[in-house]
């Protein structure tokens, strides 16, 4: 059974232009487009698979909004809409696809993808990748995760087909990545998460049985993520990245802050406090797992970075720090790079006898200021 590429779209509206403007849509597979072609009426077939809407956040996808008035058009190998009226900028539309109106045309998922055109006065640059943690270039062989990072806002449903974990030899690792019914996406829809197959990581488990574990340590890989990667302006990506790094050896510890230093600012100032780990941890959990809480329970609001590889932890007040003891508070739920937290190991066993095995609690660092 041969399955339909999963369809792209291009919104084709230069803001110095006065026409309505149109959306491109691309990537619709040879059975479609021969149905298409086959068919006496196209612009009917087209307008029962294709829909565009507009996108309201406070209302369910399925609330029966009107459909934008426009009409189809079959060129070459894409589909063209032309609007009636112009798109509104700043507006954000929702595109959507469903060809199972079409009994022979049963192989590809309905979806949906959104759009906005932004302003006549805003001009927003194009999209990049900003970075890609964890920005180490040699990382232990059990790897749990990437974090993908994008300028501007982007499309859901692209990640499968674009983002690839290659060799050496710059071929794709077979059954590397996991593969999530739903990409997993932030609420800013700039930050995407992709996940290394955890049943390959997890040892003594099927997958891990079969195939081994996804990396291999001493060898070199690239994460690479396509230029065919479409932002919410319908826009392509300005340019394909490439993440290149070694696999070192895995790591099977828990998270243990016994191993954490400590670099305390002076008292009086807006000066940052330093906490430096040993090895990396996840990127984006440092930024709300850890917490500076004075005496009397109260959380010191501040601002957090994180440099160095993921090393280096950094908190900066917004008033100047006085003099007193401060607790440092961390999550249970903080990870390292391989998924391993504060209570314990990611691959270890869950269970010993009847009871959970719990190799650690949430932890509490202290310092003061005098």
């Amino acid at each position: 059974m041969q399955v339909i590429s999963r369809p792209t779209i291009h919104v084709n509206s230069d803001p110095s232009q006065h026409g309505p403007g149109s959306l491109s849509v691309g990537c619709l597979g040879p059975d479609l487009l021969a149905c298409l072609r086959r068919s006496v009426r196209p612009g009917e077939v087209l307008k029962s698979i294709f829909r565009v809407t507009v996108a309201q956040a406070s209302l369910p996808e399925d609330t029966g909004l009107p459909d934008v008035s426009g009409r189809y058009q079959l060129l070459g190998d894409e589909v063209q809409f032309f609007p009636h009226f112009p798109f509104e900028r700043d507006m954000k539309y929702r595109f959507s696809f469903d060809p199972r109106s079409i009994g022979e045309i049963l192989t590809a998922e309905p979806f949906d993808l959104e759009f906005l055109i932004p302003s006549e006065q805003v001009e927003c640059p194009l999209t990049e990748v900003g970075h890609i943690f964890p920005s180490s270039d040699c990382l232990p062989e059990n790897l749990l995760r990437f974090y993908v990072c994008f300028s501007n806002p982007m499309q859901r449903g692209l990640a499968l087909e674009q983002v690839s974990l290659l060799d050496s030899d710059a071929q794709p690792v077979a059954d590397a990545l996991y593969r999530a019914p739903l990409e997993l996406w932030d609420r800013s829809m700039q930050r995407l998460t992709v996940l290394l197959d955890p049943g390959r990581l997890k040892r003594r488990v099927g997958p891990n049985v079969a195939l081994g574990p996804p990396l291999k340590a001493g060898q070199r890989y690239t994460l690479e993520v396509g230029s065919g990667m479409t932002d919410m302006y319908g826009r392509l990506l300005h340019m394909p990245l490439q993440k290149h790094f070694i696999a070192g050896e895995p790591v099977r510890k828990h998270v243990s802050t016994d191993t954490w230093t400590i670099l305390p600012p002076a008292k009086g100032r807006r000066e940052a406090l330093a906490l430096s780990f040993p090895a990396p941890l996840d990127w984006a959990l440092l930024f709300h797992t850890i917490t500076i809480r004075s005496t009397d329970g109260s959380i010191i609001e501040g601002q957090v970075g994180v440099d160095q590889s993921e090393t280096l932890w950094r908190f900066i007040p917004a008033s100047p720090w006085t003099e007193a003891e401060y607790y440092v508070c961390v999550g249970s739920s903080l990870e390292d790079v391989c998924g391993n937290t504060i209570t314990g190991a990611f691959d270890r066993s869950l269970r010993k006898g009847p009871r959970l095995v719990a190799e650690g609690e949430a932890a509490s660092l202290t310092f003061r200021l005098v």
